[in-house]
């Protein structure tokens, strides 16, 4: 189900410039000059800020007058439009077996609509990149970016984010007397579960996912449905 909430991808070196440009436009209270933006942000050449506002005003974030020495503005989000909030994309987490290590890698950031977060502090959400298909009945597939708020309380029947040995994984969980499940969703047999001890350290819950699409369209794909029975919270520790 395509959804219309706008959800823009940066760069980290996109991000710093996004953010200089913006407090720049703040403090002098006009738009700068191209000269200008590359005394402030050390470039050799016009060409490289050129380069930035170029990719800024494809993904919606500023609009440039042509011809016009001080021609840049940014974009202000609508009435109606939500407002946005940068999540890092910190790692790739494997949905068939535990092949994709736990990494942080700060390369990449996911702009998106504040309201994607459920309610949930920005500051305690990061972005996975899923490795694999075994959760592709849970509408998880690979390559789709992951929001996931990262906390080590869960409930069973909740999408999650497990390290294991070092090693990211999603999965589905599950509670048993002694042990934790960690179940596939999807109806290929090759994927099994796994059943770890409690004490294993959950990284984070599922909140949403983002699908990039071949010619750049962004789908918000729903998650299967929580189960309507009362659930079981339990608290991981490490």
């Amino acid at each position: 189900m395509t959804n219309n909430r706008r959800i823009i991808q940066l760069t980290a070196k996109q991000e710093r410039f996004y953010d200089a440009l913006q407090k720049l436009i703040a403090k002098k209270g006009e738009s700068p000059t191209v000269s200008e933006l590359v005394r402030l942000m050390k470039f050799s050449s016009p060409r490289a800020v050129t380069q930035y506002l170029e990719a800024l005003q494809r993904k919606g974030l500023i609009e440039r007058r042509r011809y016009a020495r001080r021609g840049i503005r940014l974009v202000a989000p609508r009435a109606d439009e939500p407002m946005t909030v940068q999540i890092p994309v910190i790692a790739s987490a494997g949905c068939d077996h535990m092949s994709v290590f736990a990494q942080r890698s700060f390369g990449d950031y996911v702009c998106v609509a504040t309201e994607l977060l459920q309610g949930k502090k920005a500051d305690n959400v990061v972005c996975v990149k899923a490795v694999g298909d075994s959760m592709l009945d849970a509408g998880i597939k690979e390559g789709d970016y992951v929001l996931v708020e990262v906390t080590e309380t869960a409930e069973e029947g909740d999408l999650v984010v497990a390290i294991i040995d070092g090693f990211a994984i999603i999965k589905k969980l599950q509670l048993a007397n002694n042990a934790v499940i960690l179940s596939p969703v999807s109806s290929d047999p090759q994927y099994k579960p796994i059943i770890v001890h409690k004490s294993f350290r959950l990284f984070g819950k599922v909140i949403d996912v983002i699908r990039m699409q071949a010619k750049g369209e962004i789908e918000i794909v729903p998650l299967i449905d929580a189960p309507e029975e009362p659930r079981m919270e339990y608290k991981f520790t490490d």
